[in-house]
C-alpha cells in the first residue's frame, strides 16, 4: 500500500502546509528551529552513512549540513509548492535530490541507510502510519535505522508545546516575538485546524510495538529532536539479514 502524506484526516494538514503558513513567530524562531533540527539529526548520523532521506521535510533549511555529514540526501514532502520549492533552491547540488512520496518507494529495497521523520507522524491517522513505515522499512540496508523524532505523547498539550517555545525564544533571545507571536498562533487556521482535526499522539509502548511488528529494534532516545523536550524522538533499526 503506498502511502501519500495527505490522505484521510491529514487532507486539510496538507493543505495547510501546502499553502502560505507561518507557524513560526519570526525570522529568528524560523532560522534557529531549523538549525537546532540540523545539529540534533547530524548527531544522530553515521560517519559512514551512505543514502539519507528526509521524509516529509518541509522547508528543509538545514539540508545543506545535512548534506555534509552522508553520500546521499534525499528530501521528500506531501507538498507539491514545497517540492517545487526545494527543487529550485538545490538545483545543482551535488548530492541532494527531492523526491515525491511516491517516487521515495521506487528506490531499491535494501539501498538506505536512514530515514528521518520528524514532526510528521500527528499529522496521520494510525493505521497511515503503520502502512508508511511497512513501505519504507523494505528500503533500509542492514542495520539501516528510521528515525522518528517530535512524537507526542497522550498527555502533552498545546499549553506545553507553548511553554516549550518560550523556553526555546529566551534561549534565543526572541521572547518579545514569542509573546505576539502565540497571540497570532491562537487567532490562525494552524489552532483552528488541530482544534478541528487533532493530532495523533502516542506514548512509548505504542511506538516500541509498532518498531516490534515491523521486525526493528525500536528505542526512545535520551533528547528529542528540536527543542520541545515533552515529545520524543525514537530509532527503529533493521537487524542484518
Amino acid at each position: 500500500m503506498r502511502i501519500v502524506l495527505g490522505e484521510k484526516n491529514a487532507l486539510n494538514w496538507l493543505d495547510f502546509w501546502n499553502g502560505n503558513h507561518s507557524i513560526y513567530v519570526s525570522e529568528t524562531h524560523r532560522l534557529r528551529h531549523h538549525e537546532r533540527i540540523g545539529e540534533d539529526i547530524v548527531k544522530r548520523l553515521l560517519p559512514e552513512t551512505g543514502i539519507v532521506i528526509d521524509y516529509g521535510c518541509g522547508e528543509a533549511l538545514s539540508a545543506q549540513l545535512l548534506a555534509r555529514h552522508c553520500g546521499r540526501l534525499i528530501l521528500s514532502d506531501g507538498a507539491p509548492s514545497v517540492r517545487d520549492k526545494l527543487s529550485d533552491l538545490h538545483q545543482g547540488a551535488p548530492n541532494i535530490s527531492v523526491l515525491a512520496p511516491d517516487e521515495v518507494l521506487d528506490l531499491d529495497e535494501g539501498s538506505v541507510d536512514c530515514i528521518i521523520i520528524n514532526s510528521v507522524l500527528q499529522y496521520l491517522a494510525p493505521e497511515d502510519t503503520q502502512a508508511l513505515l511497512q513501505d519504507l522499512t523494505p528500503l533500509l540496508a542492514d542495520h539501516g535505522r528510521i528515525i522518528i523524532g517530535d512524537i507526542i505523547p497522550p498527555d502533552h498539550t498545546m499549553l506545553a508545546d507553548a511553554g516549550a517555545l518560550l523556553h526555546f525564544a529566551w534561549q534565543e533571545q526572541f521572547m518579545t516575538d514569542a509573546m505576539i507571536g502565540l497571540m497570532r498562533t491562537f487567532l490562525s487556521d494552524y489552532r483552528k485546524i488541530r482544534a478541528t482535526y487533532g493530532l495523533t499522539c502516542y506514548s512509548a509502548h505504542e511506538m516500541e510495538t509498532m518498531g516490534a511488528n515491523l521486525g526493528l529494534k525500536t528505542q526512545r532516545t535520551a533528547l528529542n529532536i528540536g527543542h520541545d523536550q515533552g515529545r520524543m524522538t525514537f530509532e527503529m533499526q533493521k537487524s542484518a539479514a
